[in-house]
């Protein structure tokens, strides 16, 4: 078999899903060495028969035989192990990285292939070939159109193939650079002793190469020239070790790419940080504002002290003494309510019921937690003759409107309604009427009072320690002091309600960067559509390809969740100065960046990865 072909093509047909067939019944032998022109109008197949060559594209019917090897029936793992060993592509476009050097795009020619021996050495050598020995260190980005071309031959070059495949590679050149190009790719593949088989539209082009294939309507029409054949078997490389080989080539590319420092790669770090930033002020602020609310609520409540007060002889005059504990260090207000129950009530001439009345010295206000909407015209206070009604109970008497000053008689004394009023302390002020302590002075004495106590924060347990004595030294009335409670009474609750919405607010932040995390990621694989397809075209699997967006992701999520991190905490930190609140820095939150970066670089890279891995070399790099 020493005369076999490098690569035969039997009746070679391609036919896609909408019905066209771009390939009909091609037959076609290329020798090893071989230089061979495929040409022919648009639509004629050149370039889906060059896929087909290439292992790029399988054929809907026919065989190919590689090296004497069947490889019809192989699939896409197999075919890439294949391309990797002794395949080499110059596309149309050099599809060259512009964030990496020269050298590290050609490097990319020798990375997916199974001899990797002397890579720097190799690298250096095809870039002396190609006359790009001094760009080697500069990045792709500034080299004219004809060096870039070059670079994508000496890439091909790098990689010791057997067989070149160039897809119109002097399409985008103009005549003079053509020459050289379709010269230099002629001279380089002979130096390789590789077969060379291009795609062109221009016959000066074609008229340079060894050997003329045309096609029209996917058929071959003429096959012009020749050339001596001989033989070259190819042996598959072993999956099992390609797969190995494969992962610790994926995280290789990640580093190379994350180095690069490519806008993708930025835009997926920002994306990730504000996600992670946003999360961390979230949570960080819920713990510092409930702190903070739970402090002014239980300093509010630490600063109240209730005492009710009770006796069974109503003929005793009171004798609480209100003055010494208004005077009593830390104390801000009292107020004494002396309760007289179920007295009748009037409106003009017609009783309509009873209620409660309560006799107070001072107008009921900040001590008792009460606030009052007073009649037009009113001084504010309440006087002899005077009355303030309860919400509820002027309800319930009809009394809608105050602004007239109505009248109603209490136990007998006619009173003008001055307000109505309301008590965050006590529920049962909405149903009671207030009256001036000289009111009912014609009554008997009431059995049973309130005192209102209010201090200085957290002053309340103190003060309720010394109130009985205070209040009552002679131990004429009954005492009964509510319960003081101290701050950690309300913490966890207060903790819970307030941290609860902030909670919510990390959750959306959380999932809206995932969002966000995802469409960047989605973004920069579209982006990076021609890059991924050559090295797909290169040999990368597409497990591989998928390993390398993953890693990619996870490693930009872990990065942007650091940074995210940081901005946080100075965001809680400014924040909580500007509201002067203590800052609250739990030392959870440090969990939060890998949380994150578990969450948006798995989570977050699993679409971009499928979608990667599902990138087909031959439409990617005609893209």
């Amino acid at each position: 078999m020493a005369d076999a072909p490098l690569i035969s093509l039997h009746g070679i047909t391609r036919r896609f899903s909408d019905g066209t067939v771009a390939v009909a019944g091609v037959d076609l032998d290329v020798d090893p060495g071989e230089v061979v022109a495929i040409v022919g109008p648009s639509g004629s197949g050149k370039s889906t028969l060059l896929n087909v060559l290439g292992l790029l594209d399988k054929p809907s019917s026919g065989s190919i035989m590689l090296g004497g090897v069947d490889v019809s029936g192989l699939d896409d793992g197999a075919r890439s192990d294949l391309r990797s060993a002794d395949l080499a592509f110059v596309f149309q476009r050099a599809h060259l990285l512009p964030s990496l050097t020269v050298a590290e795009n050609v490097g990319i020619g020798i990375e997916y292939s199974p001899d990797r021996r002397d890579t720097d050495a190799r690298v250096g050598d095809a870039l002396e070939r190609c006359g790009l020995g001094p760009k080697a260190d500069a990045l792709a980005r500034t080299l004219s159109g004809g060096e870039m071309q070059r670079a994508a031959i000496a890439r091909a070059l790098v990689r010791r193939a057997q067989l070149w495949l160039a897809d119109e590679p002097t399409g985008n050149l103009d005549s003079a650079q053509s020459v050289l190009i379709i010269d230099e790719l002629r001279a380089r593949a002979a130096d390789a002793g590789a077969a060379l088989i291009v795609v062109t539209h221009e016959p000066d082009i074609a008229a340079r190469l060894g050997r003329t294939v045309t096609l029209r309507d996917g058929r071959v029409v003429s096959d012009l020239g020749g050339s001596n054949r001989g033989m070259q078997s190819l042996t598959p490389p072993n999956a099992p070790a390609r797969r190995t080989l494969g992962l610790v080539r994926a995280l290789r590319t990640c580093a190379t790419m994350l180095r690069a420092r490519t806008p993708g790669a930025r835009a997926g770090v920002v994306a990730a940080s504000i996600a992670v930033a946003l999360t961390v002020t979230a949570l960080g602020l819920s713990q510092s504002a409930a702190a903070q609310v739970t402090g002014l609520f239980d300093a509010q409540r630490a600063a109240q002290v209730t005492a009710s007060l009770s006796r069974e002889d109503a003929t005793i005059p009171w004798n609480v003494r209100v003055a010494e504990v208004r005077s009593f260090p830390g104390v801000t207000g009292t107020e004494l309510w002396t309760l007289y129950q179920q007295l009748p009530v009037a409106i003009g001439d017609y009783v309509t019921g009873t209620a409660d009345v309560v006799t107070t010295a001072a107008t009921p206000g900040a001590a008792s937690g009460t606030t009052i909407a007073w009649a037009p015209h009113t001084e504010h206070r309440l006087t002899s003759g005077e009355a303030l009604v309860g919400s509820a109970l002027a309800r319930r008497l009809g009394l809608a409107s105050i602004d007239a000053g109505p009248e109603i008689t209490v136990a007998g004394q006619r009173l003008r309604v001055v307000g109505l009023l309301d008590s965050e302390r006590t529920g049962t002020a909405a149903g009671t009427i207030f009256v001036s302590d000289d009111a009912l002075s014609h009554l008997s004495g009431s059995l049973s009072a309130t005192l209102f106590v209010t201090t200085v924060p957290g002053g309340a347990r103190q003060v309720a320690d010394v109130l009985k004595p205070l209040a009552d030294p002679f131990g004429q009335a009954r005492i009964d002091i509510d319960p003081v409670l101290g701050p950690e009474a309300f913490a966890g609750a207060l903790t819970d309600s307030v941290g609860v919405s902030l909670q919510v607010l990390a959750v959306v932040a959380a999932l809206a960067g995932l969002g966000t995390v995802v469409f960047v990621n989605l973004l920069g694989i579209t982006s990076r559509r021609a890059e991924l397809g050559v090295r797909r075209a290169f040999g990368a699997r597409r497990g591989e390809i998928a390993v390398i967006v993953a890693s990619e992701c996870a490693a930009r999520s872990l990065l942007g969740a650091v940074i995210g991190l940081l901005v946080g905490l100075v965001a809680i930190l400014a924040v909580t100065i500007t509201a002067r609140w203590e800052p609250v820095f739990d030392l959870r939150l440090l969990s939060v960046p890998l949380a994150g970066a578990l969450f948006f670089g798995l989570v977050g890279g699993v679409a971009p990865a499928v979608h990667a891995a599902r990138i087909e070399p031959a439409d990617a790099v005609r893209s």
